[in-house]
């Protein structure tokens, strides 16, 4: 009679698919958190119902995220540095601060319309940061790292002559960016239309004298 083998199979972990690595599980999971995130309020949003989005089990979740809030600050931080890869690439063209500055609106035309939607995740964010800023140092620090792109522009347009040299460049930046970014987001949950993103940046242009 034949010895059996006494190898054992590999042990699977409770609530990973079958042949899928570790970076692979928790991408699937950071990418479904984001799609409810975006369309709920933190409190609507459970571990459940994302890990069900994934196509696992919630056993899944607890493999890679200690909670809720630490997968939501995960989902924020990519959230925000996709923002900025886009941003920083867009505002790396060759023209006059305008120009740039043109370049990055037609970026956010486009990410725009392929969202269609207004990210609930940011003004979420922004009211946990406000009351927890230490668990939510690594945001801020994101968050200022994309205003730093922002605040190049006023910086160029302080030595073109166009802004006064007395203009505080961070707070400019800032809001700089709350007008463009975030205030074209806002507007678009009130005209969702794909065409209508169209009219928006076309109006940001107008509001902040960009056009030729």
């Amino acid at each position: 009679m034949p010895k059996q083998s006494t190898v054992k199979s590999p042990e699977r972990k409770l609530g990973r698919p079958f042949g899928k690595s570790s970076d692979e599980t928790k991408k699937r999971l950071i990418q479904a958190a984001a799609v409810h995130f975006n369309a709920q309020s933190f409190g609507e949003v459970s571990l459940s119902k994302i890990a069900k989005s994934a196509g696992m089990t919630g056993a899944a979740i607890y493999n890679h995220f200690g909670s809720k809030e630490e997968l939501f600050i995960e989902t924020v931080k990519q959230h925000i540095q996709a923002g900025i890869h886009v941003m920083s690439k867009a505002s790396q063209i060759q023209g006059s601060w305008k120009q740039r500055l043109n370049n990055m609106l037609t970026v956010i035309g486009e990410v725009q319309k392929h969202e269609n939607r207004f990210p609930l995740i940011t003004s979420v964010a922004q009211a946990r940061m406000v009351r927890e800023p230490e668990k939510y140092a690594e945001i801020i620090d994101l968050r200022n790292e994309h205003s730093l792109i922002f605040q190049s522009l006023v910086a160029d347009a302080i030595a073109a002559g166009d802004f006064p040299e007395s203009i505080d460049i961070a707070i400019a930046g800032d809001l700089l960016m709350a007008l463009t970014v975030n205030g074209i987001r806002t507007v678009s949950f009130y005209h969702p239309e794909p065409r209508d993103t169209e009219q928006i940046i076309a109006a940001v242009r107008i509001l902040l004298g960009l056009n030729p």
